[in-house]
């Protein structure tokens, strides 16, 4: 069984790394943005990193994408492929580490390959850093992770997790959603806690040593939105809003998650509903903004196969016991 799961991820990352090194990707949206961004994190001008107020993703993106640039400088190769190459590989490993706890060895030999394979396949490994925002497709997977952690009574390791993903993406707080899936309420304070005090601890030497303009910015409500249909397009969308959007998802994400807490559905479904209501409530709508729903519903496709599998042999055995028995 080891072999077989070694043989699979060895194989999805194979495939990943190689779509991001040879696929060429084109227009890369907001990547330069932020790769300008990294070199300036990286300079003795680094408390200014955040003064620019467009720039929303967390420092450990910009530490990533700051060390692979000048990587690629050093070995002669693009930036942006190996940047491709590298994430398409760590969100392949994440999913196989999700995988893998799910399918718990149910679904045959080549079942976990499958699933593995599954990201890549389907692209979204490529197209999350085609569009220029890599760890979309990183952070839903590290919620379920944490969940993960959670159900286990590890607290302070999910809250580790979940701070790491608001580390790339600020909106990977929302990850705090899922605490409710820890066994105790101090567990799920503690995992709330640790959460909190990474991104606390990523974000505030930028506020005490620079000027910090994130929470600065503000959207402009589209009219292509689900939001427009409740706010005027072209109303700013300020911090403030955002935070108010983000507290809703969560209520109603934690909400899921506690109803199925008995079972291991919980881990992946009050995500999905959490990011399916930040969706619903958000002022622009971007086409990067659907990995991580896409994450949680092929996270979820693979929970709800390995549930098919472990039905269908019972049902099987009580049929040929049925069949022998009148003899």
């Amino acid at each position: 069984m080891r072999v077989n799961s070694a043989v699979s991820l060895l194989v999805a990352l194979a495939a990943a790394v190689t779509v991001g090194l040879v696929v060429p990707p084109g227009d890369t949206g907001d990547l330069a943005f932020f790769v300008h961004s990294a070199e300036r994190l990286f300079s003795s001008d680094w408390a200014a990193t955040y003064s620019d107020p467009p720039l929303q993703v967390g420092p450990l993106q910009l530490v990533v994408l700051g060390a692979l640039d000048a990587v690629a400088d050093v070995v002669g190769v693009s930036s942006t492929r190996l940047i491709g190459a590298l994430f398409g590989a760590v969100v392949t490993a994440l999913f196989w580490l999700v995988a893998r706890r799910l399918l718990d060895g149910r679904g045959g030999r080549w079942a976990l390959t499958a699933a593995t394979l599954a990201p890549v396949a389907l692209s979204y490994t490529f197209d999350a850093y085609r569009d220029g925002h890599p760890a979309q497709a990183l952070v839903p997977l590290l919620w379920v992770l944490a969940g993960f952690e959670l159900r286990a009574g590890r607290a302070w390791l999910a809250g580790l997790l979940i701070g790491v993903s608001a580390g790339f993406e600020v909106w990977g707080i929302l990850g705090v959603g899922i605490v409710v899936l820890a066994p105790r309420v101090w567990d799920a304070a503690r995992a709330f806690a640790a959460a909190t005090l990474v991104l606390f601890a990523l974000l505030v030497p930028f506020a005490l040593a620079g000027d910090f303009g994130m929470f600065e910015y503000r959207w402009v409500v589209n009219g292509d939105t689900l939001l427009s249909l409740l706010v005027e397009p072209g109303t700013a969308f300020t911090w403030p809003l955002r935070v108010l959007q983000g507290a809703t998802a969560v209520l109603v994400g934690a909400g899921v998650a506690w109803s199925l807490r008995r079972s291991a559905a919980a881990l992946w479904a009050g995500p999905l509903a959490l990011v399916a209501v930040r969706l619903a409530l958000d002022p622009v709508r971007y086409p990067w903004y659907w990995l991580a729903l896409e994450t949680l519903v092929l996270v979820g496709a693979v929970h709800l196969l390995s549930r098919v599998e472990r039905i269908s042999v019972p049902e099987q055995r009580s049929r040929l016991v049925w069949t022998r028995s009148p003899s």
